[in-house]
């Protein structure tokens, strides 16, 4: 099992804290990522001063890019070694919004996380959005602009 460093929010208004966590292997239709880069966006602020409640603790920081290191079973899009970057918007991946990849925030999905009845790698692990982005780097690197970014 590998492990990763992570900022854990144990009680709201207090300072994040850095933690090692246990990372398990990736189970089938996951992807492990190597993070590069995390930023903290306004939802994790809300999160922070319990604007936004989440159950205690939580990993913050769920805008990220990295390296895939590990696929689980069954997962095609992308392999070890893609550069990728996650969308924080959860998705089932069955619903019309997830097969057509316009992810939407599931007011019922979300309500269950915040009221503590659905666990985070269930949320998180097997239904996040992600992107390869190799092709993308790769036309910067010559100097291409891209066309336009998401980020919230």
């Amino acid at each position: 099992m590998a492990s990763a460093q992570a900022a854990v929010l144990n009680a709201v208004r207090e300072p994040l804290s850095v933690e090692p966590l246990a990372v398990r292997d990736p189970r089938d239709g996951e992807v492990l990522v190597r993070l590069g880069a995390s930023g903290v966006c306004h939802s994790d602020l809300h999160a922070i001063t319990g604007d936004l409640p989440m159950p205690l603790p939580c990993v913050l920081g769920h805008e990220g890019a990295g390296v895939v290191e590990k696929v689980g079973a069954g997962v095609q899009r992308v392999k070890p070694k893609d550069h990728v970057v996650l969308n924080w918007v959860p998705f089932c991946g069955s619903c019309w919004y997830g097969s057509a990849y316009m992810a939407r925030d599931v007011p019922r999905l979300i309500d269950l996380y915040r009221a503590g009845k659905l666990k985070l790698d269930e949320l998180i692990t097997r239904r996040y959005k992600i992107a390869q982005v190799n092709d993308a780097f790769a036309a910067m690197e010559k100097g291409e602009v891209a066309r336009g970014v998401i980020t919230s």
